[in-house]
């Protein structure tokens, strides 16, 4: 073996796989798929729902008495017992028994209806259906009508009604956190106590959970503007198609973003929407109104702007701010998360320039939280320029009080010295507490108003 002269030592900086969280959403199946409970599936397209999805289910044994139906079914339906759901009996004969009917579960394999007047026996046995199953076709079907670029998951809860269903929800949130952005959930879930329960859970400034709810003119109301995490929609009374879930197609739009410096996040305000049906216009003025004011959206067309395409508007969750909103907030913070952590590991992995506790330290990740939110301007996502200041807490407070840098985004690590004087015991812990983002998300246009004026004369 001869001699080595030179040995050379690699080391080697890891770049960061981007978050696709916010490009992650799921429908909710309550028994409408063969899959296991707790499982998500994904689709990538409409034909992919085809082989999972359960359907019709046969009955075996139908008995009216006293105002009631008592179904038997061929299999064990899967059911809480005693719980109550809407299901749909269709294909029997006499066909007064066929219809869509909110059912109490009293077996394994039986469930009951209420039916005023006896039809007479069965001579035709016919089919049960959960109105989930009929749900998840109309939400994946208008979903995919927007495009074939996004694919969605189905997240299996297990049959039962909302509160079983916000029940399998709220334990599987907590198994798998932060692996699922939005949910788009059943109409029944609409102003189930349950469901408000759960969504209460989420509505702090940092969940990155959200859920879209259909809800009714009626049920509104009972949403508040504390939840952030819910964006609403009423559809129109009529829909045009029979398998439309016109809230589907706005999740798709959200979905559909992909930030970047050629892809800008457009206003989710106005944007166009396929396959669904416009909020009536004629005598609903008023109650437009009231919807925009609480937060509520519905689907409309550009005739203002001499445009046919149907769009939704206002494009606001239920805390009334505008959708980008909360989306620039949740990139910001998963991004920072991201690009810190990052740097981090990989300071810690160079033996070149190794990253310490130290000035120099806090300046290469303030370096880091500034690039990343030149990236939210870039991308579509922030307003102003990007400020970096080295500033101790009441320095940093006056400035911030004085508006100097109003409209900016000022990024802020209090320095070395001033941190540790004040936060003597974090130093042995390798605690920095000091970085801080300002900055204000960017938005559409909603409303704008243009003063006229005319005259009769002329003047020099």
């Amino acid at each position: 073996m001869t001699n080595q002269i030179v040995t050379i030592n690699v080391s080697q900086n890891i770049g960061a796989t981007p978050s696709t969280l916010q490009r992650t959403g799921a429908l909710i199946s309550q028994g409408s798929t063969k899959n296991p409970v707790n499982s998500l599936t994904l689709l990538t397209s409409l034909v992919d729902l085809g082989p999972i999805i359960t359907g019709a289910l046969p009955i075996t044994g139908m008995v009216w008495a006293t105002g009631v139906v008592t179904v038997t079914t061929a299999t064990p339906h899967g059911f809480t017992a005693a719980s109550t759901l809407p299901l749909t009996i269709s294909g029997v004969t006499p066909i007064q028994y066929n219809g869509t009917y909110t059912c109490t579960v009293t077996g394994l394999s039986t469930f009951t209806y209420p039916l005023v007047a006896g039809p007479g026996s069965v001579t035709v046995q016919g089919t049960y259906t959960p109105e989930e199953v009929d749900e998840l076709n109309d939400m994946a079907t208008t979903f995919f009508a927007q495009g074939s670029s996004m694919s969605i998951y189905i997240l299996e809860l297990g049959p039962g009604n909302a509160s079983a269903g916000c029940a399998a929800l709220t334990t599987w949130l907590t198994n798998n956190p932060n692996i699922v952005y939005a949910f788009l959930v059943p109409r029944y879930w609409d102003n189930d106590p349950a469901f408000l329960t759960l969504i209460a859970s989420y509505e702090n400034t940092t969940a990155l959970t959200y859920f879209w709810v259909t809800t009714t003119l009626a049920n509104y109301v009972h949403y508040t503007a504390q939840m952030k995490d819910v964006v609403a929609m009423i559809e129109a009374p009529t829909k045009q198609s029979a398998n439309e879930f016109s809230l589907a197609a706005a999740l798709w739009v959200t979905l559909h973003y992909k930030p970047s410096g050629t892809n800008k996040v457009t206003p989710f305000c106005f944007a166009y929407l396929f396959g669904v049906t416009p909020y009536p216009t004629v005598g609903t003025g008023p109650v437009r109104q009231q919807l925009k004011t609480a937060g509520v959206n519905i689907i409309s067309q550009g005739s203002e702007g001499g445009i046919t395409n149907d769009m939704i508007i206002w494009g606001s969750n239920m805390d009334v701010r505008p959708f980008n909103y909360w989306y620039s907030v949740d990139w910001v913070q998963i991004n920072l998360r991201l690009n810190l952590a990052n740097a981090i590991i990989n300071g810690s992995n160079n033996p070149i320039n190794p990253l310490y506790l130290n000035q120099d330290g806090i300046n290469r990740l303030e370096a880091v939280c500034a690039r990343t939110m030149s990236s939210a301007v870039t991308f579509g996502l922030a307003l102003g320029n990007v400020i970096q200041l080295e500033l101790n807490s009441q320095d940093l407070a006056d400035v911030l009080d004085a508006g100097t840098y109003a409209g900016q985004i000022i990024v802020n690590a209090i320095p070395f010295v001033d941190y540790y004087t004040a936060n003597p015991g974090d130093y042995k812990i390798g605690v920095y507490d000091g970085f801080s983002v300002t900055y204000i998300p960017l938005r559409g246009f909603d409303n704008i108003t243009v003063n006229v004026n005319v005259s009769d004369f002329v003047t020099a």
